[in-house]
């Protein structure tokens, strides 16, 4: 067996990467985590929403943790007409700074090493097997050998291009997003709020995420081949001034989202690709907190088998496509055709779907009853959105 300075090295120190680093080392495996910035958790480019239940399938979430939570979504058609559905799930927005964090010391309690300010400029290889990286930390070049690279480096993985995967994604599948943190605004703070139609937010939609009673993540995602540069903030700045008048700025934040189907391929020989890098994010909310801790969760666990047993070729690591078959990649395929029909929506199919919807009592509502509704002329689609909401 060759020389190595680890097992599993892991890029990347988001939720994924850093799920991924904790049950490699858990399950054995020497292993270092690795991030780019010089804080884990910062900066934030998140509307931080999830479902609590689903995150605590995966790791103890405690009070701290968790900003706000929430009774209901409120969704608003074109002309302000409000629909509220409430939650199946308890559902929270979660202080993410703090939960990024935590995961990482949950990483660092089961052994992993971690090293922030650490820039990974490449990937090496032995015989079309890559074996390590390099990497640039306080301007000094230095490498590293392993026996598996986890590339949790978002949506413009290097990682992933070094390795010669396929990872294009087409502009049709991109969001622009752009965010920003709002104090003193006067809003229903138990429910988050979600903005639709064309005009609004093209292909997309406009969230407020209350982090308490006058705070919350005002934030908006738009179809980069709907849009020309900068379209994003300008008409979250036409909303916010519509909706909030000239509140206190205290954050923003932008950056792009993967909205297209998972990679077929997110792995090859000693490499596997996970989260955002992977596209495991759901095309149709755009979420990923969730879905890359269980990519990152899978990956750490077939790492750290491989690397036991002294074979790290692509065919060994290919068990993470058949663990993450049933638990993403169904589900967000379903989702992407989802958002393909929704897309093609005009305003006025908004504007009868919430119409309808309002007709029938607040408990009786829900997502699924939505989509239905607004997709009642696509059949073919039914099976999709009763399987996604089951």
């Amino acid at each position: 067996m060759m020389n190595r300075d680890y097992d599993v090295i892991v890029v990347g120190g988001g939720p994924a990467g850093a799920m991924a680093a904790h049950i490699a080392a858990e399950d054995g495996a020497k292993t270092l985590l690795l991030e780019r910035d010089s804080h884990i958790g910062l900066p934030v480019r998140c509307g931080e929403g999830v479902s609590i239940g689903n995150i605590r399938q995966l790791v103890e979430v405690d009070d701290r943790l968790i900003a706000h939570e929430m009774n209901s979504a409120v969704i608003y058609a074109p002309d302000d007409t409000a629909v509220e559905i409430p939650l199946a799930s308890s559902a929270v927005v979660l202080e993410r700074a703090l939960f990024d964090r935590y995961l990482a010391e949950l990483a660092a309690s089961s052994g992993a090493d971690i090293q922030t300010r650490s820039d990974v400029t490449g990937l090496t290889e032995n015989n079309g097997c890559i074996n390590g990286i390099t990497y640039n930390r306080f301007g000094r070049e230095m490498s590293l050998k392993c026996g598996v690279v986890i590339g949790a480096d978002g949506v413009e993985s290097r990682v992933g291009k070094w390795a010669g995967l396929k990872t294009k994604i087409k502009s049709f599948d991109m969001e622009s997003a752009y965010q920003m943190v709002l104090s003193g605004i006067d809003i229903n703070h138990r429910n988050f709020h979600f903005y639709v139609g064309n005009e609004i937010a093209p292909g997309g939609y406009i969230w407020v995420f209350p982090k308490g009673e006058t705070t919350a993540n005002v934030g908006i995602g738009v179809k980069s081949s709907m849009c020309s540069p900068g379209d994003a903030y300008k008409k979250l700045i036409e909303f916010i001034e519509k909706h909030f008048g000239k509140p206190v700025v205290v954050g923003e934040s932008a950056g792009g989202v993967p909205c297209g189907p998972p990679l077929k391929e997110p792995l090859t020989d000693g490499l596997i690709l996970v989260g955002d890098a992977a596209r495991h994010c759901n095309p149709l909310s755009g979420g990923g907190i969730c879905s890359g801790m269980i990519s990152g969760k899978e990956a750490g666990s077939v790492a750290a088998m491989a690397v036991s047993k002294g074979d790290v070729s692509k065919r060994c690591l290919g068990a993470f496509n058949k663990r993450i078959e049933k638990k993403i990649v169904r589900s967000h395929k379903r989702a992407y055709r989802l958002s393909l029909a929704v897309n093609k929506l005009d305003d006025s199919v908004f504007l009868k779907t919430a119409h309808e919807m309002i007709k029938i009592p607040v408990e009786d509502r829900n997502l699924r009853n939505v989509f239905l509704k607004a997709l009642i002329s696509s059949p073919s689609l039914v099976v999709d959105i009763v399987k996604m909401f089951v």
